[in-house]
């Protein structure tokens, strides 16, 4: 037992010997794909410090009635309403199942 353990522990170990590789060893394909990838990611000196929010209290107001507009307008809407006592979902769902058990009836072969 001991010495299937250490018979496996020499393959892994060989085994991940021939993983490794040196930079050096590197495919051109790899370097100019990693060379491409690293020009794409921006720089963190490019991040500007300042910053450009809107600090104009009229331009928020405006923004504000707009929404509220907005939110009147999708209330408005008869979708919006909730639903009735009638719409309820157990109703609903029985009468589905009703449906699925008179198509399956129609469908046995008997």
């Amino acid at each position: 037992m001991r010495g299937s353990l250490a018979l496996a522990a020499v393959f892994a170990a060989s085994g991940l010997g021939g993983c490794i590789s040196t930079p050096s060893e590197v495919p051109e394909w790899f370097e100019q794909r990693s060379v491409e990838q690293d020009a794409s990611y921006p720089s963190l000196r490019d991040v500007p410090t300042g910053t450009t929010a809107e600090v104009d209290a009229d331009h928020w107001d405006a923004v504000e009635t707009e929404l509220v507009a907005a939110g009147q307008e999708m209330l408005a809407n008869p979708r919006a309403q909730p639903a009735t006592n009638t719409e309820d979902p157990a109703v609903f769902l029985e009468e589905a199942r009703q449906d699925l058990e008179e198509t399956r009836a129609s469908h046995e072969p008997y």
